[in-house]
């Protein structure tokens, strides 16, 4: 065909509807960025990690507090990334299995429990063995039966303990109280936690050449009794024996009659008055170690794989009260008083 005399391939496109297909083409393209995302590519929904306590007490709430923060850190918000089942048994061992039960109900994707009595009933009262479990407040879980070694969990438990480095109470103790030759301490013989410090307290007690005098008590009703035969000694150090944290004003009461200074394992005594100094491991680090652990279990992690977090030395806090030591007519150490720890 002779190209003069061939059709013409370029007929203009009209202009009206050159916008009318524009115009279609962004509507196409607003409604593709407006449209629901595939469920593939939505987010998960938040995992729901229940929460189970000893009862209502403010170390404790700190505890959950320090949890909560560092899995915040980590990633896990709540309300948005995680939702937190709360209960407790408070401080009744015979609501404990109702406790799990209604944890349960949610579905965690993980429990957290709080103190060793609460952890070792968790062993039977979690019937659902898929759903992993982490400690927090236990002071030596291998004696607590919930995991076989320091080193790493069962197949059902890990956590974070709380135990204290007693070489490093029991020094700072004697750089605090210069010349001092004893202490005691008041314990509950029917609770692991307590017969694992005393022990350990025992043998620090021993390397730092000191006295060690330890008093049992079975009950509250005998700690103000109990608490009497230890007069004398040069310091009482309080542990976190629930006991004996039960009825911390009367044991305070008792020891500033005797004016027996008090070095307590947790802090919040000093600031009412209950203590006179303090060398510890604060509750939201320990909380904060199990969140670790925890996160690393929610992400797929076998608990048996994972080793029981200890206390770092940066997760002690010092404290001491210049009136409380005024009272028993003592004066803080010129060592400390760099240390930016004395409170009034």
């Amino acid at each position: 065909m002779n190209e003069s005399t061939s059709p013409s391939f370029h007929t203009p496109f009209p202009q009206q509807a050159w916008r009318t297909a524009l115009i279609a083409g962004l509507a196409a393209f607003a409604g593709w960025l407006t449209a629901p995302a595939p469920a593939s590519a939505q987010a998960s929904p938040p995992v729901t990690v229940g929460i189970a306590n000893l009862g209502p007490h403010p170390s404790l709430a700190r505890t959950i507090q320090g949890f909560k923060d560092e899995m915040a850190r980590e990633g896990y918000v709540e309300g948005k990334t995680v939702n937190y089942a709360y209960s407790d048994a408070n401080f009744t061992q015979a609501l404990m299995p109702q406790m799990f039960s209604q944890l349960q109900s949610k579905h965690p994707a993980l429990i957290l429990t709080l103190t060793t009595s609460v952890s070792q009933v968790a062993l039977s009262a979690v019937a659902d063995r898929r759903i992993p479990l982490v400690f927090a407040e236990v002071t030596d879980p291998v004696a607590a039966g919930l995991t076989p070694a320091w080193t790493h969990g069962s197949d059902r438990f890990t956590g974070a303990s709380d135990l204290q480095d007693f070489d490093a109470v029991l020094a700072f103790a004697k750089k605090l109280l210069p010349g001092v030759k004893s202490f005691g301490v008041l314990y509950d013989s029917g609770e692991a936690n307590d017969v694992v410090t005393t022990r350990a307290l025992q043998a620090a007690a021993a390397r730092a050449g000191l006295e060690f005098k330890p008093v049992s008590v079975d009950s509250v009703n005998d700690i103000t009794q109990r608490a009497q035969l230890l007069n004398g000694v040069g310091f009482v150090y309080l542990t976190g024996s629930n006991l004996v944290q039960s009825a911390i004003p009367a044991v305070a009461a008792a020891m500033q009659r005797m004016r027996v200074p008090v070095i307590s394992s947790e802090t919040e005594l000093i600031k009412k008055g209950m203590a006179d100094a303090s060398y510890a491991v604060s509750y939201e680090s320990v909380g904060a170690n199990a969140a670790r652990v925890a996160v690393r279990a929610l992400k797929g992690a076998p608990t048996s794989t994972l080793p029981v977090m200890k206390p770092a030395k940066t997760d002690y806090v010092t404290s001491i009260s210049r009136g409380q030591f005024a009272k028993l007519g003592l004066s803080v150490p010129k060592s400390f008083e760099d240390c930016q720890c004395q409170i009034n």
